[in-house]
């Protein structure tokens, strides 16, 4: 889908805004809230991911593509989260309750189901972000952010360190290096952007 819709949909769903399905009064249930956004972070996963224009229409204006995408992110963000989570957060949540209640807790039973239900709720919603993320390569792109980050901050921490042990003449002198190397860059891209609009001028 295009970002656009994808990024309205999370905005309304941030704000509480729903428009084709009205949000439970007393919440889906008494559990943490961290189970529902790291839910509905893996169903924008799988909305950016799917692509739900019809190809026959593909001829048509891309306006009408961006506002059928935006009508269709809303609404599936919104039966993934109020239709499909609440119903499956609240058997979890009774589930946890019925648990405590065959141990036979003798405590306050109240922050027990708390602590204990947003547990259950974040591990399968963390689950179901997991196989999102696999599914749509998402954790592809996410290891290989990962290492492209750790190589970056190797090579900005040694080139740091070997600057610090320099003395002040070296340092001025790194610093000169680094000027120089930005002026020639921009004479590359100068010299390219002359080059190409003097072929465009010759043709």
């Amino acid at each position: 889908m295009e970002i656009l819709a994808v990024g309205l949909a999370a905005f309304f769903q941030l704000m509480g805004c729903y428009f084709f399905f009205a949000q439970p009064q007393d919440r889906c249930s008494a559990a943490p809230d961290l189970a529902s956004w790291i839910f509905l972070a893996a169903t924008l996963c799988f909305l950016w991911d799917t692509s739900i224009y019809p190809r026959r229409f593909m001829h048509m204006t891309r306006f009408w593509r961006i506002l059928i995408e935006i009508v269709a992110c809303i609404l599936l963000a919104e039966v993934g989260t109020i239709i499909i989570w609440c119903g499956l957060e609240r058997f979890l949540y009774s589930l946890t309750k019925e648990i405590l209640n065959l141990m036979h807790c003798s405590c306050r039973p109240s922050p027990y189901v708390y602590w204990l239900s947003g547990l259950i709720t974040s591990l399968v919603s963390g689950a179901v972000l997991w196989y999102v993320l696999e599914a749509t390569d998402g954790m592809y792109y996410i290891r290989k952010f990962s290492r492209n980050l750790r190589t970056t901050m190797g090579v900005s921490w040694r080139m740091f360190r070997c600057y610090m042990q320099m003395n002040t003449k070296g340092k001025r002198r790194a610093l000169k290096i680094c000027q120089l190397t930005g002026k020639v860059r921009n004479c590359r891209k100068e010299s390219r952007k002359y080059c190409e609009s003097d072929d465009e001028s010759c043709n």
